[in-house]
């Protein structure tokens, strides 16, 4: 008569092992679909632009004290350079929501999935 065949218990590290694939690999599919769909909106003077979050480069618009440029990289946007006086808009970096007030400038990165929301919860 055979044995049946019993599989050993996993070991801790086997199984750290496994969760720490499966999250890296899940990290890997939200940063490959995360750009697919998503705009940059600029809100400029009272003017709006809309630019892809996919689409490296540099761009300027106008405010109103003058011209602000701001860098779309993989998918990140920051202000690199702008006329207001104390430039705490250049120092956030990159980030999801930038503001400089001096110059009225705004500039979202908006996800796809909630690209054509007005609202950000609904009450009843």
């Amino acid at each position: 008569m055979k044995k049946p065949f019993l599989r050993p218990a996993p070991k801790p590290a086997d199984v750290f092992i496994f969760v720490l694939v499966l999250a890296l690999a899940l990290f890997l599919l939200k940063g490959t679909f995360s750009l697919r769909g998503d705009i940059v909106r600029v809100t400029a003077n009272g003017t709006e632009y809309e630019f892809s979050a996919a689409e490296d480069g540099v761009f300027s618009v106008k405010g109103a004290l003058g011209t602000t440029q701001f860098e779309i990289k993989d998918g990140r946007v920051r202000i690199i350079s702008s006329p207001c006086p104390n430039k705490t808009c250049i120092a956030l970096g990159f980030s999801d929501t930038l503001v400089c007030l001096p110059n009225n400038v705004i500039i979202q990165r908006i996800s796809s999935a909630h690209g054509d929301e007005d609202f950000d919860a609904i009450a009843q």
